[in-house]
């Protein structure tokens, strides 16, 4: 077990390892607060606080095989397969900042991708599984960055014009989309992290910005027409936006489905938080759940074919996938403590 060195943000740090320790446990005592789900099959990496503090486990999809894969004194969260599957991404926090580590699938090798003097927020891999984009404040202000892992450099793409929110990379690689939440300069923005080209496309209050699986459309959130928060579409221009969830109450936590067709989202429209999904003209708006509880982060399988998402139906979070018009509900966790944030 090691403890963490606090380097400059400005400099990529070359590979450093620790001890990893892989540990079995039953799923039933799994404390978890956040999960990636592979494609379709495959193992979940998830976090868990059995043992004090935050860090990263691994189990097969059918819940068996469970493997810690980090042992440290630090708190790890948010870890992310690449897109090639070959590595997972996490935050790791020693108490002075988050910083971006990396392992393979199998918890070894685990490294340090990049140290940042202050907490690092977000980030998102890049389509080449080879770069990742983040967030991190820097003088003062949450700005952009990526890294660039098979050239060993850090590059700023955006520089103090507020505080800003990752969107993530477009679907070829070349834009990064973000949203600066302050300032003369607020509203929904994409730059090509290698070039110059910096485009703002809205100029409103906006709030994660996310690509279609096309890259030909650009879902965000809004309080731009009143006090309910709202989720809209747009083009990669900034042009005809379209308000899908017209309707009182609070629509957010969104995903786009594969085909790019439909949103899944969380509104309380009708008395609490319930899962719902609509066409992204804002036609054929159905309910999935109906319940009394609430329900979080509903989120897409790659196929298309279910819905992973988070319910309270038993006083505490668990995770639950059903087929994407709502029926054939399965619970997939069952625990007496925080189990959230799924993604396929």
């Amino acid at each position: 077990m090691t403890t963490r060195r606090m380097p400059s943000i400005r400099t990529m740090i070359e590979p450093q390892t620790r001890q990893v320790f892989s540990l079995g446990l039953t799923v039933a005592t799994l404390l978890t607060i956040g999960c990636i789900v592979s494609g379709g099959s495959g193992r979940i990496v998830f976090t868990s606080e059995r043992d004090g503090n935050t860090e990263v486990y691994s189990v097969e999809a059918s819940g068996e095989d469970p493997q810690r894969l980090t042992n440290s004194v630090a708190s790890e969260s948010m870890p992310s397969w690449s897109p090639d599957r070959k590595q997972i991404a996490f935050l790791s926090d020693d108490g002075v900042g988050q910083d971006l580590w990396l392992m393979d699938a199998e918890g070894e090798g685990e490294r340090l991708a990049v140290s940042a003097e202050a907490s690092m927020v977000d980030f998102d891999w890049a389509p080449d599984s080879q770069r990742i984009a983040y967030v991190a404040t820097s003088d003062g202000t949450m700005d952009v960055w990526m890294v660039d892992l098979e050239r060993n450099e850090l590059i700023r793409v955006t520089n103090g014009v507020g505080d800003e929110q990752l969107g993530g990379w477009s679907p070829n690689g070349e834009w990064v989309l973000y949203a600066v939440l302050d300032g003369p300069r607020q509203g929904v923005h994409r730059k090509n992290p290698r070039g110059v080209d910096e485009i703002q496309l809205t100029e409103k209050p906006d709030l994660n910005p996310r690509w279609s699986p096309k890259g030909d459309m650009i879902a965000f959130m809004s309080q731009r027409d009143g006090q309910d928060l709202e989720i809209y579409v747009m083009d990669i221009a900034g042009q005809n936006e379209t308000n899908v969830t017209k309707k009182s109450g609070d629509d957010r936590d969104f995903d786009w489905a594969p085909d790019g067709r439909r949103l899944v989202f969380i509104s309380d429209r009708d008395g609490n938080p319930e899962v719902y999904v609509t066409g992204i003209d804002g036609s054929d708006v159905q309910r999935l759940t109906r319940n009394t509880v609430e329900e979080r982060s509903p989120r897409w399988s790659s196929d298309g074919r279910r819905i992973v998402f988070a319910s309270a139906s038993d006083g505490d979070f668990d995770l639950f996938t059903m087929k994407r018009d709502g029926t054939d509900q399965r619970r997939i966790t069952a625990t007496d403590a925080l189990d959230e944030a799924p993604n396929w």
